[in-house]
């Protein structure tokens, strides 16, 4: 009887661990790191955005990005970034306002052009700015788009992730085919997404997030993240540059005027 009883026990508690792994769910993960996404009234930093071909040469840029909660109560945000070196992209402007149950509305301005051109729902797949994201890269996709699977637990390098399958309610819209996400559980922030093609089903995108996630006056902030294509064998990283002092050029909940998110501004860069 005690070795009947100690099975029985064992089976119990294996079965508990085996489902303790689902006590969060996957939609629950992802709603997490949607809120922290979110966090912050207004945002400034000046970044580096870097183009690394096949051999491993690299185009430096370097662009200033705003941001602001503009419907706290929608939880939703607007941002703009002005490139400002080298030359050839120096003056070019972007604008992006989210939108409640819809797709974010964008424009962009290109010196050469002299005029602000609206981006078109179709054009979301493009390129922004030769980069290896695209239009729709740059926003954050909604929750309710997408169906999520818990699919496990697992560290990756030093953090403790889940690991979430993201499937698009309407596939005949989405970017992708599915994204997974390991998304860490001391921050809620996706380390690595790898998205899928909708031709292939083949992972055609990775992003990571290099793990050094540190807080910034309170609220949890990402340095560096890289974007690879890879069909095409091109990467794109992102990372806040630093100041003379060697701190982060980055600070949130700083007046921002809202005149900064218009296309006048876009047009004027004032």
């Amino acid at each position: 009887m005690k070795v009947k009883r100690s099975l029985i026990l064992t089976l119990v508690l294996m079965l508990l661990m085996s489902t303790s792994v689902f006590a969060i769910t996957g939609k629950e993960v992802m709603d997490e790191a949607e809120g922290v996404l979110n966090e912050g009234d207004t945002m400034h930093a000046l970044m580096g955005m870097d183009l690394i071909d096949e051999d491993g040469n690299v185009r430096e840029r370097t662009l200033e990005i705003w941001g602001m909660k503009y419907n706290k109560e929608e939880d939703l945000s607007q941002v703009v970034m002005e490139f400002q070196n080298p030359a050839s992209i120096a003056g070019t402007r972007f604008l992006q306002v989210e939108n409640k149950n819809r797709g974010d509305d964008k424009w962009i301005y290109l010196p050469g052009l002299g005029r602000v051109r609206r981006i078109a729902s179709d054009q979301g797949d493009d390129s922004f700015v030769g980069s290896d994201f695209t239009y729709d890269d740059l926003e954050t996709r909604d929750v309710e788009e997408d169906n999520h699977q818990l699919l496990r637990e697992e560290k990756l390098d030093k953090y403790e992730c889940y690991v979430v399958e993201s499937i698009p309610k309407d596939k005949e819209e989405a970017q992708y085919a599915k994204r997974i996400s390991w998304v860490t559980k001391k921050h809620d922030i996706p380390v690595r997404v790898e998205m899928y093609s909708k031709k292939t089903n083949e992972i055609e995108k990775v992003l990571t997030i290099k793990q050094n996630i540190e807080k910034i006056s309170g609220y949890w902030t990402v340095f560096n993240a890289i974007m690879e294509d890879k069909e095409a064998d091109h990467k794109t990283r992102l990372y806040i540059k630093r100041n003379q002092s060697g701190q982060p050029f980055i600070e949130y909940d700083k007046k921002i005027s809202p005149k900064r998110f218009t296309q006048r501004f876009l047009k004027q860069g004032r």
